[in-house]
C-alpha cells in the first residue's frame, strides 16, 4: 500500500498531538479515544473510528489486516497507537479487549433497524450524554475565547446552514437577536448567496454543519471570507469548512449520517451555542442582563395566568364558569 501522507488537515498544517497520554484505564478507554479523535489526523480518525465501531475485531486482528480494513497505511496504525497514549499495537488490542468485558463498547453502538424501543433510547441517551462529554474535553478554549469576542464586537453578523443545520443557524439569530445584537439567518440558499455577497470587514458569519462538506455552506463560507468578513465554523475538524474558517469550533461527533438524520451531533451543536450566547452576555455585564429582563416581560401577556380561578383558564376541561353549566 502506498504511503499515507493524510496526516495534515486541508489548510491548516500538522495536526496538534495531546500533550498526555491516555491512563490506562480499560474501563473507560473507548470513551477516551472518542474523547481524543478531534485532535487525530483524518487518516488516523478513519482508525479511530473502526475501533469504535467494531472493538470486537479489532482483539482478532493484526496490524495488517486492521490497516487493509480501514484502507490506511500500517504506520498509519501505529501513529495512532501512540497517539492515543500506547506504545505497541497488541497493547490497542489487550485494553480494546478489557473494555468489551467492562460493556463500554455499547456506548458507541448505533442505532439498528432491529433494536427495540428501549435499545433506541438507551443508545440515543448514552450516546448524546458521551457526545457532549467529549465535546466538553476537546474545545479549543481560545478558539472559544474568540469567538465571543469577535460575535460580541461584530457589526452585522449572518447565520448560515442546510438541511438540518439550518434549524441551528435559526435557533443562533433567536438567541442572539435577543441581545440586541444584529444578527438574522436564511433558509433560502439564493437568500444566502446575496447576503454573504454583501457582507465585509467588520462582519461575521456563523456557520454550521455537522459533517462540514456540504457545497451551499462551504460556498457561503468562502464568499464571506473573500469580501473580508470573519467566519466562524461549527463543524468536524478536517473538513472542507473548517479549513475555511478564521475560527474552528470543532464538534466531531460520530454518528452514522448515511441512514439516519445527525442527532447527537444537533445536541452537541445546540449546547455549544447556548455556552456562546452566554458568554457574549456576560461579556457586556449589568446592562445586558436588564435588556435580557426586559425581553422576558415583553411576552408575559403571552403566557396563561396561573392558578385554579384565574380568567386565563376558564373554558379549560373542569373549569367551567359559573351560570355556564349544562349550556
Amino acid at each position: 500500500m502506498a504511503p499515507d501522507h493524510s496526516d495534515v488537515a486541508p489548510g491548516r498544517g500538522p495536526i496538534a498531538r495531546a500533550s498526555e497520554p491516555l491512563t490506562q484505564d480499560a474501563s473507560h478507554f473507548l470513551d477516551k479515544i472518542a474523547a481524543r479523535r478531534a485532535q487525530l489526523s483524518p487518516s488516523e480518525r478513519k482508525v479511530a473510528d473502526f475501533v469504535l465501531d467494531h472493538p470486537e475485531r479489532i482483539i482478532r486482528m493484526s496490524i495488517a489486516e486492521l490497516a487493509a480494513s480501514v484502507g490506511v497505511s500500517q504506520p498509519t496504525v501505529l501513529r495512532f497507537v501512540r497517539s492515543v497514549g500506547l506504545s505497541r499495537y497488541p497493547d490497542l488490542k489487550l485494553l480494546t479487549g478489557q473494555s468489551i468485558v467492562s460493556g463500554t463498547p455499547y456506548l458507541h453502538s448505533e442505532v439498528r433497524a432491529q433494536d427495540t424501543l428501549d435499545e433506541v433510547a438507551n443508545k440515543i441517551f448514552d450516546s448524546s450524554i458521551h457526545v457532549l462529554n467529549a465535546v466538553r474535553q476537546s474545545i479549543d478554549r481560545e478558539a472559544l475565547t474568540r469567538a465571543v469576542q469577535t460575535i460580541a464586537t461584530a457589526r452585522r453578523i449572518d447565520c448560515f446552514g442546510a438541511g438540518a443545520a439550518s434549524i441551528l443557524a435559526i435557533e443562533a439569530q433567536h438567541k442572539l437577536m435577543r441581545l440586541g445584537l444584529p444578527v438574522v439567518s436564511y433558509v433560502d440558499t439564493h437568500l444566502q448567496r446575496m447576503a454573504a455577497a454583501t457582507l465585509g470587514p467588520g462582519d461575521v458569519v456563523l456557520c454550521f454543519s455537522h459533517t462540514g462538506e456540504i457545497r451551499d455552506t462551504l460556498k457561503m463560507a468562502n464568499k464571506a471570507r473573500e469580501v473580508g468578513a470573519r467566519v466562524i465554523a461549527l463543524t468536524r475538524p478536517g473538513t472542507a469548512l473548517a479549513a475555511a474558517a478564521h475560527i474552528l469550533l470543532a464538534i466531531d461527533a460520530h454518528e452514522n449520517t448515511e441512514v439516519y438524520a445527525p442527532m447527537t451531533s444537533r445536541i452537541a451543536h445546540a449546547v455549544l451555542l447556548d455556552i456562546i450566547v452566554t458568554a457574549v452576555a456576560l461579556h457586556f455585564g449589568e446592562p445586558m442582563l436588564k435588556r435580557l429582563r426586559d425581553v422576558k416581560d415583553s411576552l408575559a401577556d403571552l403566557r396563561l395566568p396561573t392558578g385554579p380561578a384565574s380568567p386565563g383558564r376558564q373554558g379549560l376541561p373542569g373549569k367551567m364558569p359559573p351560570g355556564r353549566r349544562g349550556a
